[in-house]
């Protein structure tokens, strides 16, 4: 009986209560005469280490991801964005005298005009030109331009008052080559004559999606290990 006292007194000594029934106590991690409350602490400290090893390696993906992610820029057919491109054009500067005496009432001098399109119509109608001149002695369908291979070319459209190069007709239906720094007139050689010289202009390439890649996934790795 003395010797059954004695261990149980010395149980006692070893291993104290938990205050709670969910907290675990460093005099029951203590406790030598427990093995199996000493090995479930162990298994749970183990594994408090194992995930906290688990969420460095897991930031360390993270970042490393976030220093590769990049930002594509695609344009409309898919590709990425180039470079600009220079686009040969041409300038249509007025150089007329502005009298209108012959139109019998006042009218505006045009501005210049640029010439980038591959074609253009010239005329005095909104609906039917693409070059509005806004003249009365130029036709509503007056003339053709195009910007084909670096040359300037004009046809007359049967215009009333004719298209000139210089100081010659173009012949209607005709197409003659403008050279750069010549004369051309649309009808009227006080509103409507024009100094043609090259313009260059770059023309850079509209990115129509900006994409970026997700950042996600190490997040969701990170929660779902978590939760494990």
């Amino acid at each position: 009986m003395e010797t059954i006292a004695a261990k149980s007194l010395l149980y006692a000594k070893n291993c104290k209560p938990l205050t709670s029934p969910t907290c675990i106590s460093p005099s029951f991690l203590q406790c030598k005469t427990c093995p199996l409350s000493y090995q479930s602490a162990g298994n749970i400290g183990f594994r408090r280490l194992r995930l906290h090893c688990t969420r460095i390696i897991i930031k360390h993906e993270i970042e490393c991801t976030r220093k590769n992610v990049g930002v594509v820029h695609a344009s409309s057919n898919g590709g990425t964005t180039s470079a600009g491109v220079t686009a040969q054009g041409w300038l249509l500067e007025p150089v007329g005298d502005g009298d209108y005496k012959h139109i019998g009432f006042k009218v505006e001098m045009p501005g210049a005009y640029e010439i980038f399109s591959r074609e253009m119509i010239v005329g005095r109608v909104p609906d039917k030109a693409d070059l509005v001149i806004p003249v009365a002695t130029v036709s509503g369908l007056h003339a053709r331009v195009q910007n084909k291979e670096g040359n300037l070319l004009v046809t007359d459209l049967d215009s009333t008052n004719g298209t000139f190069i210089n100081e010659k007709r173009v012949p209607p239906g005709a197409t003659a080559l403008v050279p750069p720094g010549s004369l051309l007139t649309f009808g009227d050689t006080h509103l409507a004559i024009f100094r043609v010289s090259r313009l260059e202009k770059t023309i850079e390439e509209t990115a129509s999606d900006t994409e970026e890649q997700p950042q996600t996934d190490g997040a969701s790795a990170a929660k779902q290990s978590e939760e494990s």
